[in-house]
């Protein structure tokens, strides 16, 4: 852990201060909490409305594989554009949006997007980022990044995220070398939250001309591949030509894939994105009926 960028809580995924990406909330600490404060630079807090954020990008889980929980860790647009590191990642993102080389473009970040129709049915869900062309007319496309968060912890037992981070924090800065923990990802919350937007977003994109590109972590993606009736495989585009649900798969180093097709079958085709919500395989009968043997009813009733 780098001692000066730890003391100034920066983010060197946006460029600025640590903001909490994907923890925001339950992963900072007061900045008079007694335990920390003093080892972090003193015009943070002021900076951060007294709030010292974690600055925790990622956790290793047993199994040895490195989850991102910030989405800023994956990819970010930041006050001053993109870093570095994210240029690699930038440049299929721009592509896909049919944006050329050098052309401007302005990004809003975090759009809270709520319209109800007169029969009462609603689109009301929140953007990570809007891109758009300089022409007035040019439509908007959508940029989700989808990370882990990590699972709640017991906070009374010292293992949530913020009792992990004050404890990374004092064995970088101080003697105290107790073993550091962090709560494990919550992979199967992420993943719902992934499939009740997947849909609805990209039709609302393709409705006004531009589209929704999805940046997902390897990892995630290989949940989806085993844990969901898609046909991941066979949408990949080796030619990373978009369609109407775009999702690039990206490691922590940079883009792997593009995953691209319709979202619903065309002409009995049944490579399409609706196959997200099925199930990846149907248990059978037998293993329901002995389950309900090995477990006794909770109670024996007569229907009313």
């Amino acid at each position: 852990m780098d001692l000066d960028v730890c003391r100034r809580a920066w983010c060197a995924f946006r460029e600025s201060d640590c903001d909490g990406g994907g923890n925001r909330d339950m992963a900072r600490v007061r900045a008079s909490d007694e335990t920390l404060g003093h080892l972090f630079a003193p015009s943070l807090g002021r900076r951060t409305d007294g709030w010292l954020p974690c600055g925790i990008c990622s956790v290793r889980t047993a199994k040895g594989d490195i989850w991102a929980i910030c989405p800023h860790r994956l990819f970010a647009f930041g006050p001053g554009g993109v870093a570095d590191r994210h240029n690699s990642l930038a440049r299929k993102v721009f592509r896909l949006a049919g944006f050329r080389p050098g052309t401007e473009l302005s990004v809003w970040s975090e759009i809270t997007l709520h319209e109800k129709a007169k029969s009462g049915k609603a689109f009301r869900y929140r953007l990570d980022y809007v891109l758009r062309g300089p022409e007035p007319d040019a439509p908007p496309v959508i940029v989700e990044v989808m990370t882990c968060s990590t699972s709640g912890g017991n906070r009374a037992k010292g293992t949530d995220i913020r009792a992990a981070f004050k404890r990374a924090v004092l064995f970088a800065h101080t003697p105290a070398k107790d073993e550091v923990s962090c709560p494990g990802v919550n992979i199967r919350q992420v993943w719902a939250r992934m499939a009740s937007q997947l849909v609805a977003k990209s039709e609302a994109a393709n409705s006004w001309g531009g589209r929704t590109i999805w940046i997902v972590q390897d990892l995630l993606a290989e949940y989806i591949r085993t844990q969901t009736a898609l046909p991941l495989d066979d949408l990949i585009s080796p030619d990373w030509t978009p369609d109407e649900v775009n999702m690039v798969v990206a490691d922590l180093n940079g883009p792997i894939a593009l995953y691209a097709g319709p979202i619903r079958s065309r002409r009995g085709d049944r490579k399409c994105w609706l196959e997200i919500l099925g199930a990846p395989h149907l248990p059978s009968m037998e293993t329901m009926t002995r389950k309900l043997k090995e477990q006794p009813p909770m109670t024996t009733l007569h229907a009313l």
